[in-house]
């Protein structure tokens, strides 16, 4: 008999971001989305009983909320606990703490996925088989990652 174990977690956080896009549009500015995540984690059990512990992605959403999310291809410079960000023919800066700079080129619902589903393998044991994200920016419209390990 073969055994498929899955585990699935959610949590809604807050945060603000802004795109760079190569077209006019109301997502060159700053806003925010009540961001939904959605976690399923294929594997087998570990010496703990566990797939993966739950509480490593609620620590991945508490470094996401309420921040600003950015590119690091647009962050210009740091002095002094400021983030110095040049963008959209913005310049902003920001204080460390309230940022968070994805190692990404953009900050999309899509790349968020790409990240967090980075975030998780990271911390994977080799029980881990598969991992998929789903990122809600609105009830509407989500972009999804899965990665096969």
């Amino acid at each position: 008999m073969g055994v498929t174990r899955k585990i699935y977690w959610a949590k809604e956080f807050d945060t603000s971001h802004f795109l760079s896009l190569p077209y006019e549009s109301k997502c060159l500015r700053i806003h925010g989305h009540t961001y939904r995540v959605e976690v399923e984690i294929w594997g087998e059990l570990n010496e703990s009983g566990m797939i993966f512990d739950f509480n490593h992605l609620s620590s991945l959403v508490k470094h996401l909320d309420h921040r600003i999310l950015v590119s690091r291809d647009w962050v210009v410079g740091r002095k002094d606990g400021v983030i110095i960000v040049e963008k959209n023919g913005k310049r902003l800066e920001l204080p460390e703490g309230e940022v968070v700079i994805l190692d990404k080129p953009n900050a999309t619902a899509e790349l968020i996925a790409e990240w967090f589903a980075e975030r998780i393998v990271e911390r994977a044991g080799k029980n881990v088989k598969r991992v998929r994200v789903r990122v809600w920016e609105d009830p509407r419209s989500y972009a999804e990652i899965t990665l096969e390990l």
